[in-house]
């Protein structure tokens, strides 16, 4: 028998974390993951949508609502929130920097829950346009990017900031699918804009910094440097959303010439950062709860499934179910030489161990996306069919 992905477990870990004001992070309650994080529950929404669970669905809804409740005054949307005992809630938009992805992760959920008929636009139309706003605010110049400070997505202690390729993704994602639920042309328009900028913008001339030909976009851009490390997620989404036709391909290919066609898995930014490489100060020195970065661990390096099944996705929407078959069968054989798995955040890059908290809905939504791609025979997303 073929190794296989966990799936029924992976649905089971959802539905454990799925509670009447959303999903949550993990059943561990280390490093506040018994909070419910906006993006990380989210995910684990779309994957419930596009595998027609009801719970896990319900428990995406409750989400939105409570994120929807929780806005801030500008429209900020809530890193993550949790209730407490005496009923009342903590509320947080970011620690040393503001959460941008939870805004855009929330309005591309709004435009999925309603485009699929689990919600109506009505009762979050005045939250989205306050959101919108907001995120048109903060981009201040009228360029179509946003400039994220270091620590503005989920890569939280990564050491990179400016005009991050993954937010400027998201981003174009939520105003498309709005647009169409909404019925806004101008938001349509806008998404184009940002990816025709995408396009401009993130694959600059010349030779790639670590060597080779250049075959996927920078990281970030900023007024200082260019990030030149390739950005899983960014990568996987981009090509997921199909932003720029023109594009998708060549970045599928490059990731999969990389990374499948050796037998590897794609760690989550590449290439790894080294002591003594010129950015090991900021990475060594930027950290929330004590230092995760080492080489091949956690953001440097480490391989994060959730990642690996937005990758799965990207693949199946370019009719490439050879390459997410190839993905899911890796992923499969790489697990089952672990011992004791408890749904860790990631591998380690080199050793494969799994590290970093357990009971993390984070990797129960790679495995059901990851088992998703390999079946999705439309070239659509599987939440819009």
């Amino acid at each position: 028998m073929k190794d296989e992905l966990p799936f029924n477990e992976s649905i089971s870990l959802l539905h454990e974390l799925a509670t009447p004001i959303g999903i949550r992070a993990s059943r561990s309650s280390v490093a506040n993951y018994a909070a419910i994080f906006a993006r990380d529950a989210i995910m684990a929404g779309l994957a419930g949508v596009a595998v027609h669970d009801a719970t896990i669905t319900t428990g995406l809804l409750r989400t939105l609502e409570q994120l929807r409740d929780l806005q801030g005054p500008e429209g900020q949307i809530a890193s993550n929130f949790r209730r407490e005992a005496d009923g009342t809630y903590h509320v947080s938009f970011g620690t040393l920097a503001p959460r941008f992805d939870s805004a855009t992760w929330y309005l591309y959920a709004v435009g999925v829950v309603c485009s699929t008929g689990h919600a109506t636009y009505d009762d979050f139309a005045l939250s989205v346009e306050r959101t919108v706003a907001l995120l048109n605010g903060i981009e201040y110049n009228g360029r179509h990017l946003l400039y994220v400070p270091a620590g503005g997505n989920w890569a939280d202690e990564y050491p990179f900031d400016g005009y991050i390729l993954y937010d400027q993704v998201l981003r174009a994602m939520a105003l498309a699918v709005l647009a169409r639920v909404a019925n806004r042309a101008d938001w349509q328009e806008k998404s184009s804009h940002i990816a025709a900028t995408i396009d401009e913008r993130f694959w600059p001339s010349g030779a790639w910094r670590y060597g080779g030909p250049r075959r996927f976009p920078v990281a970030a851009i900023s007024p200082v440097r260019t990030d030149e490390h390739v950005d899983l997620a960014a990568c996987a989404l981009l090509a997921a959303a199909n932003l720029i036709p023109s594009r998708s391909d060549a970045v599928l290919d490059a990731l999969r010439d990389t990374y499948l066609a050796h037998a590897t898995l794609p760690p989550a930014f590449s290439p790894v950062i080294q002591e003594g490489d010129d950015e090991w100060p900021a990475l060594a020195g930027y950290h929330l709860h004590g230092f995760r970065n080492r080489p091949h661990e956690y953001h440097n390096g480490g391989i994060w499934p959730v990642w690996l099944g937005w990758l799965g996705i990207a693949f199946a929407r370019h009719g490439r179910r050879a390459d997410a078959q190839r993905l899911y069968d890796l992923t499969a054989a790489h697990l089952a030489t672990l011992t004791d798995f408890a749904f860790e955040e990631y591998f380690h890059g080199q050793s494969g161990l799994a590290l970093g908290t357990t009971g993390m809905a984070y990797t129960a939504t790679g495995f059901v996306l990851m088992d998703v791609a390999r079946r999705l025979d439309t070239p659509e997303l599987p939440w819009t069919r």
